[in-house]
């Protein structure tokens, strides 16, 4: 591109909008959450995180709303509070699935409207195991969660993706 192609209209008009995208980015980014509603949102992923150290599926659940769409790793899909603790009751029961530890490394707002926010966490899960009893290595596991303001902050969906091993031949 020569630098009189710059100049024109068009060239220039392709220079707006990328400014005006950026500047538009930073803006929403620059967004943030209230401490008490930020605290509030920490506190429920807590307790997701303390009812699988625990075994705890009330906790786990605990926050999710009554139509809430969850999908795990695997690509298993429920809708609502109910169906999900139903589910995780079931998850909760398999030792090899409930065997390691899980430390979060990571916590993200990303602020959609004044109430919406969508939190990504990112943990580390080491000592699980497959159902033949094979360890699974350190996954590294990435929580999407919606989190909408009615009267307090609820979990309307939450999407699990999770990088294994490549060491590990199956989960």
């Amino acid at each position: 591109m020569s630098g009189s192609s710059l100049l024109n209209p068009l060239g220039m008009r392709h220079i707006l909008i990328v400014i005006i995208f950026v500047l538009g980015v930073q803006t929403t980014n620059a967004q943030t959450l209230s401490e008490p509603d930020s605290l509030q949102v920490i506190n429920k992923i807590n307790d997701w995180n303390q009812g699988w150290k625990i075994k705890d599926v009330k906790l786990a659940c605990k926050w999710y709303s009554k139509n809430a769409d969850f999908t795990n790793a695997f690509g298993f899909n429920m809708i609502g509070q109910e169906a999900i603790q139903q589910y995780l009751t079931r998850v909760f029961g398999f030792d090899f699935v409930m065997a390691g530890n899980t430390v979060q490394t990571s916590l993200k707002f990303k602020k959609i409207s004044d109430k919406a926010i969508l939190v990504i966490t990112t943990v580390e899960r080491m000592g699980q195991e497959t159902a033949d009893n094979i360890s699974l290595g350190t996954r590294n596991t990435t929580h999407y969660r919606l989190f909408e303001k009615t009267d307090q902050w609820e979990i309307t969906a939450h999407l699990i993706s999770d990088a294994r091993s490549t060491a590990s031949e199956k989960h």
